[in-house]
């Protein structure tokens, strides 16, 4: 078989390459062009081995991540490099006697999620480990991992085992404690002294998993189990308040410093503006609205506990009217009506006073008629005093003559569109 010039002169320069590099190596890939093989270069020596992580934490698949939370993840890289091949426009190898080798190499790392407002975004996929903006929400290791790492539990807190686990829409106070289960273990976190606590009921704030809960929790460290229970309640903790005090009643116009008493605790209505709330619907004391989660205890933010009680109140004497003013005898009795600033009326022996303006508009509605029990009445009415008997009548009404002024005049009449004048009489 005869040569040509040029197959003759790449034969030759193919094989002093591969004469310089001291081997050939044999292409098996399908591509003549990119040959694929794996690269030696690639596995870890003994020396790398001592600087490689103690394991990998497990592979990180999507799902819901807070901070500190461990996970692994594998990065493959691509390198491309030129080397001679023979023979010359045969089966892999170009004409030219030089291929194309891609060189992939793969290496698995540990990441970690980081604290502070950036841990929102490591459960998002934008952000996976090993992608593009990975480094906004995760940390790295700079060495790489190898086998399974078992997770390092942060040091236990000091209250002993879980406390109840957090739940949204509760309220919280300064100090609570709750807790948040992980995959691995359950961490601890107290809410912050105030004014910062206002915080830790609201959305946005829940601890360990959303944006800026840093700024309403801390952080206490791991749990185990639950708080072992303590003994039955007890009042020892509250100061004794004698005589329970009159049950709550929906009807009642409370005010600041007015007591009620529910299952063996005295309740007081709290200072302006918040006495407002006491005699609403939905915040009769010791009551709540929803259920589990849902929960809410409206009350508290209208009454305080101020002790505990047993039986009832020593019963005072009879009531007399020796404070209130004689006021002779009783107008007439409450009627749906219009009254007016100033007018009168009597129920059971007291009389009682409309208001003034804007009050006065409640005084003739119905569900403002004034009573000797508490209700929506002292909107409207006061008491003026007490009464007997009934207000004697006047003479009977009786015309001057001097200030008669004669025949009457036409009656004035609605609509009719007569132009009156200064003066004009109707």
């Amino acid at each position: 078989m005869k040569l040509s010039y040029l197959q003759i002169t790449t034969a030759m320069v193919a094989m002093s390459a591969a004469n310089a590099q001291g081997s050939l190596r044999t292409a098996d890939a399908v591509d003549a062009v990119d040959a694929v093989e794996v690269n030696d270069s690639a596995k870890p020596t003994k020396d790398q081995d001592r600087r490689l992580a103690t394991g990998c934490h497990p592979t990180y698949n999507g799902g819901s991540f807070s901070a500190g939370s461990m996970v692994s993840a594998t990065t493959i890289t691509e390198s491309t490099s030129t080397e001679s091949c023979t023979p010359a426009g045969t089966g892999t190898c170009p004409s030219t006697g030089f291929r194309t080798v891609t060189t992939r190499t793969s290496k698995t790392y540990n990441y970690t999620c980081k604290t502070g407002p950036a841990s929102a975004f490591c459960s998002q996929s934008a952000f996976a480990p090993n992608g593009i903006y990975s480094n906004q929400a995760w940390d790295r290791e700079s060495t790489e991992c190898s086998g399974v790492a078992t997770p390092a539990t942060p040091a236990a807190w000091s209250g002993g085992g879980c406390p109840s686990i957090f739940s949204s829409g509760t309220d919280y106070s300064a100090e609570d404690v709750v807790s948040v289960e992980g995959s691995a273990f359950d961490l601890v976190y107290q809410c912050k002294p105030s004014p910062v606590d206002a915080f830790c009921s609201q959305s946005g704030y829940e601890p360990g998993t959303s944006i800026h809960w840093e700024l309403a929790w801390t952080l206490l460290g791991s749990c185990m189990g639950t708080i072992a229970p303590t003994t039955s309640p007890n009042f020892v903790s509250l100061d004794p308040a004698g005589g329970c005090p009159a049950l709550y009643s929906s009807s009642a116009d409370y005010e600041e410093g007015d007591r009620v008493s529910r299952d063996g605790l005295v309740y007081q209505c709290k200072a302006a503006p918040l006495s407002g709330y006491c005699p609403q619907e939905g915040y009769e004391p010791g009551t709540s609205i929803g259920s589990g989660s849902q929960t809410i205890e409206y009350w508290k933010a209208a009454w305080s506990v101020v002790g505990h009680c047993s039986g009832s109140i020593t019963p005072t004497s009879s009531p007399s009217f020796d404070s209130l003013t004689d006021m002779g005898g009783c107008p007439d009795e409450w009627v749906q009506q219009t009254y007016e600033e100033g007018d009168r009326v009597s129920a059971n022996g007291l009389v009682y006073v409309c208001k003034a303006h804007p009050n006065s508009g409640h005084c003739g509605q119905a569900g403002y008629e004034p009573t000797s029990e508490p209700g929506p009445w002292s909107v409207a009415w006061a008491v003026a005093g007490h009464c007997s008997g009934s207000i004697g009548p006047t003479g009977a009404p009786s015309f001057d003559p001097a200030n008669s002024v004669g025949t009457c005049p036409n009656e004035w009449v609605p609509g009719d569109n007569t132009s009156y004048e200064e003066g004009d009489m109707v």
